[in-house]
């Protein structure tokens, strides 16, 4: 079983606001729903104190909360001459680090991508849906679409496969609700 998110065909690989940052006070992992709150403290920016683009974020607090989805590019990394190096690409189980800023994808109806098992509450039915919910980071599978809140519907399941290894399934999923 793994948890990732991988990006499928999404408005936020083209249209740049609809990318931002986050940063809990928790761990998270990467595929998680999460819901963002206000600017971050930060005070490298004296005359407000806000961070301009990283949002404080946490776990949805009710089923109908706007959420985003974490696309965390934590790969192997490292610190020379105090320069920091970032090298590789991105695998699964990826876990951000509470404290550490992540990439957010804000989501947008027809949005494409793809899940880990792990990133459900439990197993998904490919023809049926998933939804938030309060107080967790995972997609809860549904029969039937809710009458409102965020949901997706699970298109296509898969092995993920890295090398010659199946790490468990992925799905495809697709926005139909938010």
């Amino acid at each position: 079983m793994a948890y990732v998110m991988y990006s499928g065909k999404m408005i936020s690989d083209q249209i740049d606001s609809y990318l931002t940052n986050g940063v809990a006070e928790i761990d998270l992992k990467d595929g998680g729903l999460v819901a963002l709150g206000d600017l971050a403290a930060d005070t490298t920016y004296d005359s407000n104190g806000v961070e301009y683009d990283v949002y404080e974020a946490d776990k949805p607090a009710a089923a109908t909360d706007e959420v985003v989805i974490i696309d965390y590019a934590g790969i192997s990394e490292g610190e020379i001459n105090e320069n920091n190096y970032k090298i590789g690409k991105k695998l699964y189980n990826l876990t951000v680090p509470a404290g550490t800023n992540f990439r957010v994808r804000r989501l947008a109806l027809h949005d494409k991508f793809w899940l880990g098992a792990d990133n459900f509450a439990s197993a998904p039915t490919v023809g049926e849906y998933a939804v938030a919910t309060a107080s967790a980071i995972e997609h809860t599978p549904a029969a039937t679409l809710p009458a409102s809140g965020y949901a997706v519907k699970v298109l296509v399941e898969k092995d993920l496969t890295t090398g010659m290894r199946s790490n468990g399934k992925i799905y495809l999923v697709e926005v139909v609700q938010l």
